[in-house]
């Protein structure tokens, strides 16, 4: 499991109206991720004033930055209960083909998860074959 996610680079977001959440979390979610290998220098972590700007704010992380997924960190019902915001978070992963969780100290688990699988399928994929052509 060590060195899991020693190359892959990590963006999280945290809502400063989650202040409390943040302050209680964020040393677990950076123990988590170390678990696996991942250095600090490899996560970004950007904060936010309000739960409605981690759609832009994760847009910004997918255009500007090199990073394998994004980490929403907050109270996962605040953010799974607003409509707007999930709707713009599951444009943009099929968008940007990124994945993007949402939690607490569990989302480092849930990230190198699903990047892993991602990375695994895309390796796996059929290569595109070009057609033979025919000559006549």
């Amino acid at each position: 499991m060590p060195d899991v996610a020693s190359n892959l680079r990590f963006g999280v977001i945290l809502i400063k109206e989650f202040d409390e959440f943040n302050v209680e979390n964020i040393s677990s979610l950076m123990d988590n991720f170390s678990v696996y290998g991942c250095t600090p220098d490899n996560l970004i972590i950007k904060a936010v004033p309000t739960v409605h700007d981690v759609v832009i704010a994760t847009q910004f992380m997918a255009e500007y930055t090199d990073v394998d997924g994004v980490v929403i960190f907050a109270p996962k019902n605040r953010v799974m209960g607003t409509l707007s915001v999930m709707n713009g978070i599951v444009q943009l992963q099929m968008q940007w083909n990124m994945v993007v969780v949402i939690g607490g100290t569990e989302c480092a688990d849930h990230i190198i998860d699903m990047v892993a699988l991602q990375n695994n399928m895309e390796m796996e994929a059929p290569q595109m074959q070009t057609p033979h052509s025919t000559i006549s």
